[in-house]
């Protein structure tokens, strides 16, 4: 990213598709698991919430660390590019996330959602439904394990069948 770019995305605030840290905190661990369950997304550490500089200390194995430390903290694994960038005589971290295909992703078994430009805990239901849609089902789809034929009542259906071609015959 260059500097005009950085710098323009910064004076824009955290968004649906932004967040700044100070550090590469739990925080900023739980932000790039909402950014791989909403939105690609793009964490700037080093940068306050108010948008000010603050700059970090960029070691040779900064980079690495960083893109080791988030990826092992998330479950399933997520696509995410870390890089240094100096602004105002300062290093940032930017680290880009992807959606992820697979979801709903988790950390310390916690899912997130971003909303805005902050980060929600999912409900069991949301994570049941991202769950069914990133594996292309529905609920209709899923069977009932513990149901058998003889559960089906045959006079409901017929009169069910019957209902239906009642109305079929009403609107045609």
């Amino acid at each position: 990213m260059q500097t005009a770019e950085l710098k323009q995305r910064i004076k824009q605030g955290e968004s649906n598709t932004t967040e700044f840290k100070e550090r590469l905190g739990q925080e900023a661990i739980e932000t790039a698991v909402a950014f791989a369950n909403t939105n690609t997304g793009i964490i700037f550490v080093g940068v306050s919430d108010d948008g000010k500089i603050i700059g970090i200390t960029i070691g040779k194995e900064t980079l690495k660390d960083a893109a080791n430390r988030i990826s092992q903290a998330i479950d399933p694994r997520v696509m995410l590019e870390v890089e240094s960038v100096d602004v105002e005589g300062k290093s940032v971290l930017l680290v880009h996330i992807a959606e992820s295909s697979i979801k709903p992703v988790s950390t310390k078994g916690i899912c997130y959602k971003r909303v805005g430009n902050s980060n929600r805990v999912m409900s069991p239901q949301e994570i049941a439904q991202m769950h069914l849609k990133s594996v292309g089902q529905t609920w209709d789809q899923l069977s009932v394990a513990s149901t058998r034929n003889d559960d089906i009542d045959e006079q409901k259906i017929q009169w069910y069948l019957t209902q239906r071609e009642t109305q079929r015959n009403v609107t045609q």
